[in-house]
């Protein structure tokens, strides 16, 4: 039962700063316009190909996870998949609950002057690609605690939103509001995991 309150209460908890964001008017759209009148083949394709990476590498870190855990049959991989698929489902859904609650226009909508280069029917707060990209790299970080890990993981998912914002479909406060969304849900997910799962300590040996 405390597991399906968690993203209720996680909802609740992202909504004002999402609403506050939906005050501003729709801040952030001069910032879009430069990003357009600087639009050039290769960066198009760049980002193009950047939006399109977040859910395919999303789905496919919990699968590798799960597939390295059975081959080398480690319970501790499998466990860490479930995480990663845990976080990603739930991020997906907050981001969509949020959508539906706020249903903020996309900034084309709101001002038919920017020209965007994808379409998407549904609301523009928060941003659903920023939000997924930033709860796997949150995931990859706390199971791996690697830096060499983390670096990476965080410019990809950086890199992810601002595409969002290159392409026309997101204003800078969706993209961040999707990065904190999926951070905290990713971080949030993983200390439940570790209250409801603690790790048993290793009796320390006697004749040690």
């Amino acid at each position: 039962m405390k597991f399906f309150l968690y993203p209720l209460l996680l909802s609740f908890f992202f909504l004002p700063s999402a609403v506050q964001a939906q005050q501003k008017e729709y801040a952030g759209l001069d910032y879009l316009h430069k990003l357009e009148d600087n639009r050039t083949p290769g960066k198009t394709s760049f980002n193009k190909f950047l939006s399109a990476s977040a859910t395919p590498i999303c789905l496919a870190t919990p699968l590798s996870l799960w597939i390295v855990g059975m081959i080398k049959d480690n319970p501790s991989l499998k466990k860490n998949a479930l995480y990663s698929l845990e976080s990603f489902v739930i991020t997906q859904a907050l981001t969509f609950g949020l959508k539906e609650i706020i249903n903020k226009p996309r900034p084309y909508e709101a001002d038919p002057t920017l020209n965007p280069l994808r379409h998407a029917k549904n609301g523009s707060f928060p941003s659903g690609h920023t939000s997924e990209s930033f709860a796997n790299a949150t995931a990859l970080t706390l199971i791996t605690k690697k830096w060499y890990v983390a670096v990476p993981a965080y410019t990809w998912a950086a890199l992810v939103g601002h595409s969002r914002m290159y392409l026309g479909v997101h204003y800078p406060a969706d993209v961040l509001g999707g990065a904190l969304l999926g951070t905290g849900s990713a971080f949030l997910s993983y200390k439940i995991n570790k209250w409801l799962h603690p790790e048993k300590k290793k009796l320390k040996n006697p004749n040690d």
